[in-house]
């Protein structure tokens, strides 16, 4: 007997995990950890933490999304441009993830004063590290609610029952 689940479900629960996982680090980030615009040393560690789910374990819900957008590919998009307005789903997944290692990175940075650098070149020179991460979150959170309205309604509106159930196999795999 094998076990499915309803890959559009599980992917769901995913989404609603990152959202809290998000959720704390805009807490660890408020208004009485962070003075004057830089993060105190004392939630580095925490926040550190926080995103070092957004540089590794975050990569088996990115897989298990993949599965779902070859399967959606194969089924709905038989036209060089339409296989392109799948992959800007996956690209955003890397870009992501680099996000996240560069926010990472800059968290690791230390000045000889215990302040965080006032401006980051990763991000173009202009926002601070704090600004950095609301603007990871702010990305995670468009690129969830882009995925449901799009990705998983048309998975949900197109995908057969059998196609569903492979899918659902090869994500449990992960």
């Amino acid at each position: 007997m094998s076990l499915t689940v309803d890959p559009v479900a599980l992917l769901e629960r995913e989404h609603r995990m990152i959202l809290d996982r998000l959720a704390m680090v805009e807490t660890a980030m408020s208004v009485r950890n962070v003075r004057n615009g830089t993060v105190k040393r004392t939630n580095r560690d925490t926040l550190r933490e926080l995103l070092e789910f957004f540089t590794g374990p975050v990569d088996v819900h990115f897989k298990r999304e993949e599965m779902l957008v070859s399967e959606l590919r194969r089924v709905l998009a038989p036209t060089q441009e339409e296989q392109e307005q799948f992959q800007s789903f996956l690209d955003e997944h890397r870009a992501l993830k680099a996000d996240a290692t560069a926010v990472m990175k800059q968290l690791a940075k230390r000045r000889t004063d215990g302040q965080d650098t006032a401006v980051s070149k990763a991000f173009g020179g202009l926002r601070t590290l704090t600004g950095e991460l609301h603007a990871l979150i702010r990305r995670y959170r468009e690129q969830i609610a882009c995925e449901e309205r799009l990705l998983f309604a048309l998975a949900e509106m197109r995908l057969s029952a059998e196609q569903r159930r492979r899918v659902s196999r090869q994500m449990l795999q992960v």
